[in-house]
């Protein structure tokens, strides 16, 4: 009996000595979902630099390159799966290395399937919707390269991964084999729930980021999942949405994101994650950020705001957006800073006119790389009635001029420098 629980004493402290050796630097990041997580497109010769601080948990064999399941790499495409491509978690590892301290790695342990629906992570039930559609391909894959249980491959590879480092959220793309289920929000809490619990984590240090998508304007088939990923705030409160605003597609399905798609739609995965964070969104000081990521994040113009004149207590909301080396562009009137005369109230992009007055207002950006962008625009303000900006057609019964008094007609929707009382 003695010499019974003196070996589980001993084993005992070598699992606790390799706990203690994991790495709190060393940040582990979950990622699962369908094809746009097991990324889509070709990767070019931009994508070939990978700092080496970025790493990723092989969650099967690969054979080329030749890779191990259980085993750390440096994270060069592709990441997720040997059928993978360029997707989202590429450019997220490199934004987050770039913007951590130098002594920070970053790894994703990824498990993705092309065309798998949401169902096939669930813990209590995937691996009999992977059996009743066994014939699909993403079941084939399932079966192929995680065993046929998606959901254990990631827990048993997330656990491996806390050997060596701490997890520190989780990033979710999927949606379009699920398109516009009203319960979908609920299954993804169910999942990211399961996940937490079997990895012995708390919802508090692991934020859920769930991508959108591929837009409606970017040919995009199912934008109208989008409706539902924006509820997953209101089911998890831990949860945040990145967007797919302005991310390309690929021109040749109304599915997946381009290249150029996938390195934005990844650098605003690693934004959100920053700011859960409490980190600030831009390199470290230390950084020196290499050719290909230099000409995703560098701002080379600012457009927005335009020579004006508003009346006395008439406001104008401006949109500010920026244009980056590799010619990609960003609205980015959130960030923009305006100083101006103080004849004009600045609240965020929103400008009041609060008197007379002539002056210049200046928009500055100072983008991921640190680089700040200005651009200038010279304002007018004067007294007088008026509606300057009309956004719909508005009844008589409602609407006032600026000075407050009822109008006694109809406004159409238009710009409107004076209108007068009749």
């Amino acid at each position: 009996m003695k010499r019974i629980l003196l070996t589980m004493a001993v084993l005992l402290g070598i699992v606790t000595s390799l706990r203690a050796e994991a790495d709190p630097n060393f940040y582990v990041f979950l990622c699962f979902g369908q094809s746009n997580m097991e990324g889509n497109a070709d990767a070019e010769t931009i994508d070939n630099v990978v700092d080496t601080r970025f790493r990723m948990l092989a969650t099967c064999n690969f054979d080329n390159p030749k890779r191990s399941e259980g085993q750390w790499y440096v994270a060069k495409t592709p990441i997720v799966s040997p059928v993978g491509k360029l997707g989202p978690s590429d450019y997220f590892g490199r934004t987050m290395v770039a913007a951590l301290p130098a002594g920070t790695k970053v790894g994703v342990v990824a498990v993705a399937m092309g065309g798998a629906p949401i169902e096939v992570f669930d813990k209590d039930g995937g691996v009999k919707k992977l059996e009743d559609n066994a014939s699909e391909w993403w079941a084939i894959l399932a079966r192929n390269q995680y065993g046929g249980n998606p959901y254990q491959r990631l827990v048993d590879m997330g656990r491996k991964a806390q050997e060596t480092g701490v997890i520190r959220g989780i990033l979710l793309h999927q949606g379009c084999s699920n398109c516009g289920d009203p319960q979908w929000p609920s299954k993804v809490k169910k999942i990211y729930e399961d996940l937490l619990a079997d990895l012995g984590l708390e919802a508090a240090d692991v934020p859920l980021l769930v991508g959108e998508t591929l837009r409606q304007d970017q040919g995009g088939g199912c934008y109208s999942h989008n409706t539902v990923v924006a509820k997953m705030p209101q089911m998890v409160r831990t949860s945040h949405v990145v967007s797919s605003e302005g991310c390309p597609g690929n021109g040749s399905d109304p599915w997946h994101f381009s290249a150029m798609g996938y390195r934005i739609l990844g650098m605003r995965y690693a934004q959100e994650m920053l700011k859960t964070m409490g980190l600030p969104t831009q390199k470290d000081a230390s950084y020196r950020l290499p050719e290909n990521l230099r000409r995703l994040y560098v701002c080379k113009t600012l457009e927005g705001g335009e020579d004006m004149t508003l009346k006395v207590r008439q406001t104008r909301q401006l949109t500010f957006v920026a244009e980056y080396l590799d010619g990609h562009r960003e609205n980015v009137t959130s960030e923009v800073q305006l100083s101006g005369p103080d004849f004009l109230t600045i609240t965020g992009a929103k400008l009041r006119a609060t008197k007379e007055g002539q002056g210049t207002v200046t928009a500055s950006y100072t983008d991921f790389s640190g680089t700040t962008t200005e651009t200038t625009f010279f304002v007018t303000t004067e007294n007088g009635n008026g509606i300057a900006d009309v956004d719909a057609d508005v009844d008589a019964d409602v609407c006032y001029d600026l000075a407050g008094r009822r109008m006694k007609h109809h406004l159409h929707k238009g710009i409107y420098r004076e209108v007068k009382n009749v």
